[in-house]
């Protein structure tokens, strides 16, 4: 069966989930209008239409789009869309397709600090390969192949449901804005009927390098027992990809392989990936491996208007980075062309999880309780 789209599709309108996943259209801005929003996504929609049950990919999707903007701000739409099971649903990926995608699709996981002027839009081009990397290619070095990503396969079917928390995916989110280097936790949760659900998140100390990030063992102990003290299992883990695209590389694809050979006599094991470098609101994606292939794992967002104890544990999240040496600076322009903070930036992204009758709430929390460490511990931070 199929996964249903995340929200109605209507050629004529704009659904408040189109708003909150492409807001950048949705700023009041001369350049990115909704009626252009409009315009890229239902020439996408069209073209799926016609190439299903072929993949759609990014490039062949922008064909046709001229004069609406730069491809980066196209390749969102499109992955939100995808993400929403609006287009690429049971999609076939041609070899020359997925050639198409995963060329040069390489990533450092080197720490980057940005100055003051950059933007993460300034630090990815299309193809979401530092500058760097691009020269050390033009000079003939060879990018290591264990941090190239790949494209994930989409599942005709899925070998078991996966739902997930509003207070989980909002925990990560944050989580993945507050350091330079990738962070790294475990997701504690229940496996039941062929469903998993995703209660909770544990943010976990890393062994983070400057090339690697690895779980801290007593860090993992910790969530374990956690997770067992609230009769829940450990059933997945996430990271972010602070730079680059929540797709995973090939290291990634080791780690999630070996997760899933330890647990195969008990619950499923899937792996999440935070990016919060495109958008205003994160790409969040989950993924399996199944035959030594990754595959995106549609993922349903439940208890969207129960924020429980979150906001306690991003206090504490926020106190236990508050003084580590790569913490992002928060106060920085989200990019370089805009007066929006990596921080407002962000609270768009957290507000996105959550359903209309509890944002409110969430809004006047959030600038009582968080607001304030922001700006104390994660701004002008080295």
């Amino acid at each position: 069966m199929e996964p249903e789209a995340k929200f109605p599709l209507d050629l004529a309108q704009v659904h408040e989930e189109e708003r909150l996943g492409c807001s950048e259209f949705f700023q009041g801005k001369s350049s990115k209008t909704p009626s252009r929003y409009m315009h890229i996504r239902n020439h996408i929609v069209a073209e799926w239409q016609r190439t299903k049950p072929t993949y759609l990919t990014k490039i062949r999707a922008r064909a046709g789009l001229k004069n609406c903007g730069d491809v980066n701000a196209i390749g969102r739409v499109h992955q939100f869309l995808e993400d929403s099971s609006v287009i690429n649903v049971g999609a076939v990926r041609q070899r020359a397709r997925r050639a198409e995608e995963a060329g040069g699709h390489t990533i450092s996981h080197d720490v980057v600090v940005r100055r003051a002027d950059d933007s993460y839009e300034d630090n990815s081009s299309s193809d979401t390969v530092p500058r760097k990397r691009r020269k050390a290619r033009a000079k003939g070095r060879a990018a290591p192949s264990e941090f190239q990503l790949l494209p994930c396969h989409t599942f005709a079917q899925a070998p078991f449901l996966v739902e997930i928390t509003a207070a989980a995916l909002a925990l990560m989110d944050l989580h993945a804005h507050l350091m330079y280097t990738e962070v790294i936790g475990l997701l504690g949760g229940r496996y039941h009927s062929g469903r998993l659900t995703i209660e909770t998140a544990f943010p976990c100390q890393s062994t983070s390098t400057t090339t690697e990030c690895e779980m801290d063992p007593r860090s993992e102990v910790s969530a374990r027992d956690e997770f067992s003290q609230c009769g829940l299992t450990t059933v997945g883990w996430y990271h972010s990809h602070p730079l680059f695209d929540a797709l995973p590389s090939v290291r990634d694809l080791d780690n999630q392989h070996s997760y899933q050979r330890l647990c195969i006599d008990s619950s499923p094991f899937v792996g999440f990936i935070v990016s919060p470098h495109h958008g205003f609101v994160s790409d969040i994606m989950a993924f399996y491996v199944d035959q030594n292939m990754p595959y995106r794992m549609p993922a349903e967002v439940i208890s969207r208007g129960r924020m429980g104890g979150v906001i306690g544990e991003m206090v504490k999240l926020l106190e236990a980075h508050s003084r580590m040496l790569h913490r992002a600076d928060l106060s920085k322009r989200f990019r370089r062309k805009e007066v929006v903070t990596v921080w407002e930036k962000l609270a768009i992204s957290l507000r996105s999880h959550w359903s209309e009758d509890v944002r409110q709430k969430w809004d006047d929390d959030v600038a009582a309780l968080l607001r304030p460490l922001i700006k104390r511990h994660f701004s002008g931070s080295d």
